[in-house]
């Protein structure tokens, strides 16, 4: 089979290529897959109408049995015009991956697309015209193609689409033994830096009189503030391994005054994304414009209410001060003119369902509102937190559950969390993967506890996770479309600019 070669992060041995029956017409080599180098790779593919097969030499060992049956498999999809074929490790078939790590591609070319996302991530072109750019082919030029969910992540179908997985059966031995080669570092940090907060909302597992009383953790008891060069070094963690960073936690993230000197540390060593959630009440003129001096690329405002009445049942906070700071902030944003993407809140909790329309109708008059964020309301359940939703995706199967291989919770003891559900119910259950002031988050995220959750996750076996086994996370799937719509069960994103 004729083909084009993208070896990324080193060059590949050809001679060994072809003795696994490929004619190599050409060899590219690149450091990363979004360069100028691999678009001149697919280009070449697509004129010369012969695939182009791209793997991270890293990360794939081209004389195992792995590579070669993918080669056995590429060749087959493409002599009876299958789909284009990839394979990466992953936990389930709806979890979207970040890296494209061994693939074939050979039709349904979307090049325009991928060329914009090649100058986008180079910073040849600001975030604004390349989303302009990305809607404008969708409705002129791919006008009536795959309208799926890409479940294959945002790199890959930017390249071509009609992407099918190349199943392993390495599979679990990847994900276990083999994890911190595919998966280094967690994509998402959630940070929380103290325990307090300024509300007692009562749908709050943390803070809410009727959940706080029933507490076994002392974890609330004392006043917990997480060491600055924690906090410091979870950052340049961060960017050194391209994490994003979410400052919410078992708090009011702007009762720590630290907070907007947090951010542009963050921003200053490379932190790719930094966002941040607050009740909003704390964001008066003064740390209005702290934040947004901070350099921090986006702000989650939870307002749950379009009425005083409603907010006061709810949260109990004073509404009237809530919105004027919002408003001030918003209106002080807009002349700034930094670009900040700005998030508004609300959880259908009592009469707040009956409010929607006014909250989106009230700040959509603002130009720098990008979304309105409506999710159903959390309950605890047991030991774990249950969502509330109306649909799903349809599943015979427990999955794998996707946290151990996705994300992590830091909260303000230095204790780190798999995932929001354990970080949730922290009032009640502590238990973690380590904890900051003892070991580093490449310690942590390569540790024993770790590896062995995703073991026991793979295996479905939850007798050191009880918390694990009667939790519905797993099963509530979030995925992206083309066009950047969330499709989820349980929360509506809806784009307001």
């Amino acid at each position: 089979m004729k083909c084009i070669i993208l070896s990324i992060g080193g060059g590949a041995d050809v001679s060994l290529l072809e003795t696994l029956g490929l004619v190599v017409e050409a060899s590219y080599e690149v450091k990363e897959f979004f360069m100028l180098e691999t678009y001149k790779a697919a280009k070449l593919a697509e004129n010369k109408e012969i695939p182009l097969i791209g793997f991270d030499i890293s990360k794939v060992d081209i004389r195992e049995k792995e590579f070669q049956g993918f080669i056995e498999q590429a060749k087959e999809s493409f002599s009876k015009n299958l789909a284009n074929l990839y394979y990466y490790p992953k936990p389930h078939e709806h979890y979207q991956v970040d890296k494209a790590m061994l693939f074939m591609a050979f039709k349904n070319w979307k090049l325009e697309k991928f060329l914009i996302e090649i100058l986008y991530r180079q910073g040849k072109l600001p975030q604004k015209i390349r989303n302009e750019s990305h809607a404008y082919l969708n409705e002129n030029l791919f006008a009536g193609r795959d309208k799926r969910i890409h479940l294959e992540g945002r790199p890959l179908s930017n390249l071509a689409d009609s992407w099918e997985l190349f199943k392993s059966l390495e599979l679990s031995k990847q994900l276990i033994d083999n994890a911190i080669q595919f998966y280094p570092a967690p994509v998402h940090i959630n940070l929380g830096t103290i325990n307090r907060c300024n509300l007692s909302c009562n749908f709050c597992f943390f803070f809410a009189s009727s959940y706080k009383k029933t507490h076994t953790t002392d974890f609330f008891k004392e006043y917990r503030e997480l060491d600055s060069k924690i906090i410091h070094d979870v950052f340049d963690y961060a960017a050194k391994h391209g994490s994003m960073i979410d400052l919410v936690g078992p708090c009011e993230m702007l009762l720590d005054k630290r907070v907007p000197d947090f951010i542009r540390y963050a921003k200053d060593v490379g932190v790719r994304w930094v966002s941040m959630t607050t009740n909003g009440l704390l964001l008066d003129k003064e740390m209005a414009q702290r934040i947004i001096d901070s350099g921090l690329d986006s702000l989650s405002i939870s307002i749950d209410a379009a009425t005083e009445q409603t907010y006061k049942e709810n949260r109990g906070g004073n509404f009237k001060k809530l919105v004027k700071n919002v408003e001030y902030f918003l209106e002080q944003l807009e002349k700034s003119g930094r670009d900040m993407f700005i998030s508004l809140s609300m959880i259908l909790n009592k009469e707040a369902e009956n409010e929607v329309e006014m909250f989106k109708k009230k700040w959509s008059a603002y130009k720098v509102v990008n979304e309105f964020y409506i999710r159903n309301l959390i309950c605890k359940e047991n030991e774990g937190m249950d969502v509330a939703h109306k649909d799903n995706i349809s599943i015979s199967k427990r999955l794998v559950c996707q946290k151990m291989w996705d994300e992590i919770h830091v909260n303000p003891d230095g204790g780190i969390m798999p995932c929001c559900n354990m970080s949730t119910v922290v009032g009640w259950n502590n238990k973690g993967l380590g904890n900051l002031y003892e070991q580093t988050m490449e310690e942590i995220w390569a540790g024993v506890i770790a590896r062995n959750l995703r073991r026991d996750l793979v295996n479905e076996d939850f007798s050191e996770w009880e918390i694990c086994k009667n939790c519905k996370e797993w099963s509530y799937i979030s995925v992206e479309k083309e066009n950047g719509d969330i499709v989820s069960p349980s929360i509506e994103f809806v784009k307001v600019h």
